[in-house]
């Protein structure tokens, strides 16, 4: 039987939060048969080699194409079903990064003269659909029961366009503690970020090759995330990405600083929270925060961690923690955090004109404060109604995973406060490093992150 192959993008830090939504999903609607096992975006394929064609050919070939990019980003953002070539698909929708979208067209141009593809789309990339398969081979029927659950609204959910600051939200809050969701029915639709590092070459149900999109080399052997090189992987997108500084960052003796949920010493934030660090070196991540943090201040900078400094069973005591951050910290106390010495519940601070409340939760902020609430405790987990600025709210969410695990000054978020005075008109800004901004437009990565902006 003649070999097939196929060229996608394996997920990295987004892996195992999508494959936890896909088992779910599978098991809720009795669907395993069916589900993805290996979640990814295809690139191209699934293929067959043209006459002549090698495997080292298809390989060449792909990285001649591959070799002008560098990490390509995606939103993973809602559901959506399709018919495919063999039923109905049910599917994380991508969108895709200006960048992401040229690869795709690249490979296409390169692999349609040496291989025959199986998928009647490759010949068509400008109507691509980028997308990680949930479920396919579906029946009509089945599909549309299953898509029909997991893509109803929330009832708990205030997005942020239609929010009303403080008295809804706070009911919402106070509901969710009373009645909990059942997750095991629940599955609302996720708006997250991605990057994609390697491209991925299967031949049949194995790994032939990967392609680093950083270092621009081919890694045949030891392809597992939980590989050193793959924690190798990790750092340099990091440090491409500006998510791990190398150098202190010249600030304003006059600037203060923000950052929340840390979460030292917490292994499985990684996953809840899809952080590009290695699962089993939760040490890595602590080192990386805490120079970032002291890269950020110096010695003598104001900064204020906004609650859940530390969390896990096996983590080493918050006061070694505190003993390794500079600056002149104020630890704002989180809902994982204990009973410290100095800590405080929330803090208020007038910068260049403009109030603002520091808090961990901001269901605790007071309803009636009308300046900005700075936040953490709801991560990259609820980013429609809690993303970095949301202007209608006057909400900024200063955790880890939002802010890039770099600390944020007042100064830039007062920068683009007075950029979008109308609070009604500003679409909200997702994520301090915005891959994919509200209005679809793309920015480049490494600009932004060395900028800050």
């Amino acid at each position: 039987m003649e070999d097939t192959y196929l060229v996608e993008i394996r997920l990295a830090a987004t892996k195992w939060r999508i494959r936890e939504t896909i088992f779910a999903i599978a098991g809720k609607f009795h669907l395993e048969a069916f589900m993805e096992r290996h979640p990814h975006i295809t690139l191209f394929g699934p293929l067959v080699l043209g006459p002549g064609t090698t495997p080292a050919d298809l390989l060449e070939t792909i990285g001649t194409a591959a070799c002008r990019y560098g990490p390509v980003p995606f939103m993973i953002n809602g559901w959506q079903m399709r018919q495919g070539m063999h039923g109905s698909v049910i599917a994380f929708s991508v969108t895709p990064s200006g960048s992401l979208a040229e690869l795709a067209r690249s490979l296409a141009a390169s692999l349609l003269p040496v291989t025959t593809s199986l998928n009647a789309w490759d010949s068509k990339p400008e109507a691509k659909w980028f997308h990680i398969t949930v479920a396919n081979r579906l029946s009509t029927e089945q599909a549309s029961a299953c898509f029909s659950r997991i893509n109803r609204a929330d009832p708990g959910t205030v997005h942020c366009e239609t929010a009303k600051p403080g008295f809804i939200s706070r009911i919402v809050h106070l509901l969710r503690k009373i009645v909990p969701l059942d997750l095991a029915d629940h599955f609302p639709p996720l708006l997250l970020d991605g990057t994609g590092l390697r491209i991925t070459v299967m031949q049949n149900e194995e790994i032939l090759a990967e392609y680093d999109l950083l270092e621009k080399h081919w890694v045949y052997s030891d392809h597992g995330h939980d590989s050193r090189i793959w924690q190798d992987t990790l750092r340099n997108f990091r440090r491409f990405a500006g998510f791990e500084l190398e150098t202190p960052r010249e600030a304003d003796p006059e600037d203060i600083f923000v950052i929340a949920d840390m979460h030292l010493g917490h292994a499985n934030i990684i996953r809840y929270c899809s952080r590009p660090f290695l699962f089993t070196d939760c040490a890595e991540m602590d080192t990386v925060l805490i120079r970032n943090w002291n890269l950020t201040t110096g010695d003598n900078a104001p900064i204020y961690h906004l609650g859940d400094l530390r969390y896990g069973q096996g983590a080493p005591p918050v006061s070694g923690y505190v003993n390794r951050l500079g600056g002149r910290a104020t630890f704002i106390k989180g809902n994982h955090d204990d009973e410290m010495p100095g800590w405080v519940k929330s803090a208020e601070i007038v910068y260049n004109g403009i109030r603002f409340f520091l808090v961990h939760d901001p269901a605790d902020a007071p309803h009636d404060f009308d300046g900005w609430v700075i936040h953490g405790h709801h991560h990259n987990n609820e980013l429609r109604d809690f993303p970095f600025m949301n202007f209608t709210n006057r909400r900024i969410n200063v955790s880890a995973e939002v802010v890039g695990y770099v600390p944020v000054s007042l100064e830039e978020l007062s920068r683009l406060i007075r950029k979008n005075p109308g609070r009604k008109m500003c679409p909200p800004l997702i994520l301090r490093y915005p891959y994919v901004l509200p209005e679809g437009t793309v920015r480049n990565l490494r600009k932004n992150a060395l900028s800050g902006s």
